[in-house]
């Protein structure tokens, strides 16, 4: 998934600055990786994202930046004089991003998780509603007005 460059040769990499339109510069725009010369994910690893989320790019995102953050967790914190790196910050920060973009997956994703639906919102609704034959009513309309109710799991003898 995620990899660094080895001995100079580049994975696949496109950008085309287009999140509207190409989910894979969606993905790469939610998770920071935009430049070319400081890669994080390969072509392949977007799309392999992409498909694990049936193509919600905000899903995708999430899962990128686990494996991004991932990725630094397995290195090691370096310091060579003045010059330092840490790694597991960088990990810390990709994974307090992967929950950012949950989150914003939750509000803005396509695939159910946002908005809830709510239905009987005007009296046309309820009364549509009432009027399907097919469709089950609910358990406090269920024999409302029977008395004493008519089926045995509400038999009040029992």
């Amino acid at each position: 998934m995620v990899r660094q460059k080895e001995y100079g040769h580049s994975m696949a990499f496109t950008y085309t600055d287009d999140p509207a339109n190409v989910p894979s510069d969606a993905v790469r725009m939610l998770v920071g990786d935009t430049v070319e010369a400081d890669e994080k994910l390969s072509d392949a690893s977007v799309a392999f994202f992409l498909a694990q989320t049936d193509d919600d790019v905000y899903l995708a995102a999430t899962l990128a930046a686990r494996a991004i953050g991932a990725f630094f967790a397995t290195e090691v914190n370096t310091k060579f004089e003045s010059v330092s790196s840490d790694y597991g910050q960088l990990s810390e920060n990709y994974y307090k991003l992967a929950t950012r973009l949950e989150a914003q997956a939750k509000k803005f994703g396509t695939k159910g998780l946002g908005i809830p639906a709510a239905g009987g919102l005007t009296y046309s609704d309820i009364d549509a509603n009432d009027l399907n034959d097919d469709r089950v009513q609910p358990k406090f309309k269920q024999d409302q007005f029977a008395n004493p109710p008519r089926h045995s799991d509400y038999d009040w003898r029992s």
